[in-house]
């Protein structure tokens, strides 16, 4: 029988989430999956990433994180640092879910049970910026506030609807607002330009769009890259279009690649938010973004 840590945080979106993990552990007790269970509640930022990080190779058979895109971004920041290569479980308790939804992990007990018990992993790649890790995507440029934009009640009764309607409503503002340029270097592509948001990525899925990035896989070497410029309201129509279609990374307003490294700068404008996985990078531009592969075992189905 194996031995698990579930690493909790009790304020992630989904407000029935601590009753299906108490159906979860149930269940693996009661099938004879698992005999020793411990929990780790966090209450403050950093506090998965230091519980994880100190763990040793063995001390686990898996891991499970309970809660959103963050809660997981701290994790799997801990669990590479760790170099204990215990695979990693998830159950998602947030507002979008992204890299969960991408993986279409379970999210009934049941079925998570039955995951446990086939103990399936696959090995995942990991993108790096600065000194921190991410497991499904950094974004950065003029709209990439929207998720510090949304109020918390907001997130809670719409759900990712949330991000689709700030930004629908931010997009007009920022056509017409301050210029963003900057200078993005890598062995597929290199130019100074103007954009709106740049995003760089290991999954698919962005913002609960699981089309957001057509070529991504999480197991492929590469991170990808999707660029948009400054579009004008004449072309909006037809990207938005071709955003709904999933063939937005056509539009010549975009730029589209796979990479292993790419460094990206500030050359004229105000510093923007950079974002990774649902967290602040503190110190912003400019960053190198590089691929760390097969870095983390993840559990599915």
């Amino acid at each position: 029988m194996k031995k698990a840590l579930f690493v909790i945080n009790p304020s992630s979106g989904k407000q029935n989430i601590m009753s299906t993990v108490e159906k979860i552990i149930g269940k693996l007790v009661m099938k004879q999956i698992v005999d020793h269970v411990d929990v780790f509640y966090t209450e403050k930022k950093d506090d998965a990433k230091v519980r994880v990080e100190e763990l040793q190779p063995g001390e686990y058979d898996f891991i499970v994180s309970v809660g959103g895109d963050g809660t997981l971004n701290e994790v799997v920041n801990g669990l590479y640092i760790s170099k204990s290569q215990i695979p990693l479980a998830i159950i998602s308790a947030g507002t979008v879910n992204d890299f969960a939804n991408y993986m279409n992990l379970p999210q009934s007990a049941s079925e998570f049970v039955d995951m446990i018990e086939k103990f399936r992993y696959k090995d995942v790649d990991l993108g790096k910026v600065d000194d921190e890790y991410f497991i499904n995507v950094l974004a950065g440029g003029l709209l990439t506030d929207i998720a510090y934009k949304v109020p918390k009640d907001k997130k809670a009764v719409l759900g990712k609807f949330a991000y689709y309607l700030e930004g629908a409503l931010e997009l007009p503002k920022q056509m017409m607002g301050p210029k963003l340029k900057l200078k993005f270097e890598s062995e597929e592509y290199s130019d100074t330009t103007e954009v709106l948001v740049f995003l760089i990525t290991n999954s698919k899925s962005v913002g609960g769009y699981d089309k957001a990035i057509p070529e991504a896989h999480v197991s492929d070497g590469l991170l990808d890259v999707l660029i948009l410029k400054k579009v004008t309201p004449f072309n909006t129509p037809e990207l938005l279009v071709k955003f709904l279609q999933g063939e937005h990374h056509t539009h010549p307003d975009i730029e589209y690649f796979q990479t292993k490294k790419i460094n990206v700068e500030l050359v004229e404008g105000q510093d923007v938010a950079i974002d990774y996985d649902g967290e602040y990078l503190e110190d912003g531009l400019p960053i190198e973004v590089s691929i760390i592969e097969n870095a983390i075992k993840v559990i599915i189905p």
